[in-house]
């Protein structure tokens, strides 16, 4: 009977130890998933989930801190993930924070993962929709990196084949070879180095003769802005036009000379028909008489050419406005 007794105690101490065993790791479990701790539900949406399933781990910044409630489907674009969150992460998580799909390790359960994002906003609440955002697909991956390997062969197939004409050209052949080559290539870009470094030179000269200019500076500036030069280009000007209207006056004089000289050769009359008679004197007379013509028809274009040098292209201008002025003032008086 005494033993029964204790065969008795000895089985209830088992029983008792068993269920204690049980609850603790059913606590220990628990406790793990959230299931008796405090806790609240937030809630995402994904287009895809992946393999995701209730009871799968939700984790911030790469700690435990809840676990997957429920997946719904909204429409068919859209799946509501409900996640419960350890109460103690209110004070943490902000409702700017980003939940992704994950797996835990390479090829363990699919994860959220909820990150911090910058900025501020404000703390998360209860029932509040977290922004997501698409983790990289593999099969899209993978297809990618097929049309990869598809272009990547095109591309060495086109290139062995340009490198087989290229060693099959006679002529590049001959042009590799060629020496000398080189050599004028060289002294190409030498030529064109000190073309260039000449243009800028140049260039920089020219730059600093207008800035001088524009600042009232350098001989530019004083052909320009001189006063007193401008008024003895003018002079000059003047004399130059006097003496071309002398040079016309002596050229017509002339021409009546050589009239009348014709006329009283022709009639045989008059003192000059005697001295025309000289035949060397008539010659040299009208050599100097073509001499004469020559050189007033070249001052003319001199003139002429002098009147669109830049220099004296405003003076003649001038000239010309005062002339028209004068002209108008005679006809309206």
């Amino acid at each position: 009977m005494q033993k029964h007794t204790a065969n008795s105690v000895k089985l209830g101490v088992f029983v008792l130890a068993g269920i204690f065993l049980l609850v603790l790791t059913l606590y220990i479990l628990g406790k793990n998933k959230g299931m008796f701790g405090a806790s609240f539900d937030l809630k995402t949406h994904f287009r895809a989930v992946n393999g995701l399933v209730k009871g799968n781990n939700v984790r911030f910044s790469g700690i435990d801190i809840g676990s997957v409630k429920n997946i719904v489907f909204v429409n068919d674009t859209v799946i509501e993930v409900t996640m419960s969150i350890e109460r103690k992460m209110k004070s943490i998580i902000r409702s700017n924070a980003v939940a992704s799909l994950g797996t835990d390790g390479l090829i363990g359960n699919r994860v959220v993962n909820i990150a911090p994002a910058r900025g501020e906003a404000p703390l998360i609440k209860e029932g509040d929709l977290l922004p997501s955002k698409d983790e990289i697909n593999t099969d899209e991956m993978l297809q990618t990196l097929r049309r990869t390997n598809d272009n990547v062969a095109v591309i060495a197939e086109e290139l062995r084949s340009t490198i087989h004409r290229i060693n099959t050209s006679a002529q590049l052949t001959e042009l590799l070879e060629d020496r000398t080559m080189s050599a004028n290539l060289k002294a190409s870009f030498a030529h064109l180095h000190e073309a260039t470094e000449k243009a800028s030179a140049l260039m920089t000269d020219a730059s600093a003769t207008l800035t001088l200019a524009s600042q009232g500076k350098g001989a530019l500036a004083t052909l320009l802005t001189d006063t007193t030069l401008s008024q003895e280009i003018r002079q000059v000007v003047k004399k130059i036009k006097q003496v071309e209207e002398s040079a016309d006056r002596l050229a017509n004089d002339l021409n009546q000379v050589v009239v009348s000289v014709d006329k009283d050769y022709n009639t045989g009359q008059g003192t000059v028909n005697a001295l025309m008679k000289d035949s060397l004197m008539a010659a040299q007379l009208r050599q100097t008489i073509d001499n004469v013509e020559k050189g007033t028809e070249t001052f003319s274009q001199n003139m002429e050419a002098l009147k669109h040098n830049f220099l004296f292209k405003r003076y003649f201008k001038k000239i010309e406005k005062e002339e028209k002025k004068k002209a108008v003032q005679k006809k309206s008086q």
